[in-house]
């Protein structure tokens, strides 16, 4: 699907123009190139840290060019389009996240994969794993509350604001269902009649904990809190009576 900012691409630039570009000086080019592509994603993450703290509406090519401290008129350039400039920031931030979400879940299921199913039938072994599942879970909430405040505060727009394009709705869905398919598969490991239901009701207490505490001091986010309900929740989870 193209876009007015991936149509840009193919515009040229006044920073690109054949009067400062010699046609036997390509490594200029290049860098030239390599610089607008650095403008560009300078634009996005502004875009993004507006959005965090003004909320969609408060998007605009003003803003963002005050936040980015680029003119105003290399906003409009790239981004003729307010919608597609937060399509982009989104995707953006959200293909960011891939590398890390993907490692965190890759030692999460190389723990597991040392356990056997039958092992895993015993009430030790749940209460280790139990306690195990509970620790990533705690650290990787509070990294995302004291570290990632800015893109908790964008997600949680596009997962509950009204006011959105279809579109955006859309593409906030693909992102959430991005989340719910590894918690998936770990409920699925210990509950195999409906595993969704278990997926579902973790993933929104992840996200209740963390918008919780947005704009929270880091101080005063409780850590041994968010440590005990989550042990509770993955201990239902995975068989316990009362973790």
């Amino acid at each position: 699907m193209s876009t007015p900012a991936h149509d840009s691409k193919h515009r040229q630039s006044p920073a690109d123009s054949p009067a400062d570009t010699p046609a036997d000086s390509p490594s200029r080019g290049t860098r030239r190139r390599a610089k607008g592509e650095q403008t560009r994603r300078k634009i996005l993450s502004a875009a993004l840290k507006v959005m965090a703290q003004e909320g969609s509406r408060g998007v605009t090519h003003r803003a963002v060019a005050s936040e980015a401290g680029v003119q105003y008129s290399l906003t409009t350039y790239y981004f003729k389009d307010i919608e597609a400039m937060i399509r982009e920031a989104f995707l953006q931030m959200s293909e960011a996240m891939q590398p890390e979400m993907e490692n965190m879940w890759s030692i999460v299921f190389r723990y597991l994969g040392g356990f056997s199913a039958a092992q895993l039938r015993k009430l030790t072994v749940r209460e280790e794993v139990c306690d195990q599942l509970a620790q990533y879970a705690t650290d990787y909430i509070f990294v995302q509350i004291t570290e990632k405040p800015e893109g908790l505060a964008v997600e949680q727009i596009f997962f509950s604001h009204g006011r959105l394009s279809p579109e955006l709705h859309r593409m906030g869905a693909e992102h959430r269902a991005k989340l719910l398919q590894p918690l998936l598969e770990l409920c699925a490991r210990f509950n195999r009649t409906d595993p969704e239901v278990d997926a579902e009701l973790l993933l929104v207490t992840i996200t209740a904990l963390e918008y919780r505490y947005l704009g929270v001091p880091v101080e005063q986010v409780d850590r041994e809190f968010i440590h005990r309900l989550m042990r509770r929740h993955i201990g239902w989870i995975v068989g316990l009576k009362r973790a």
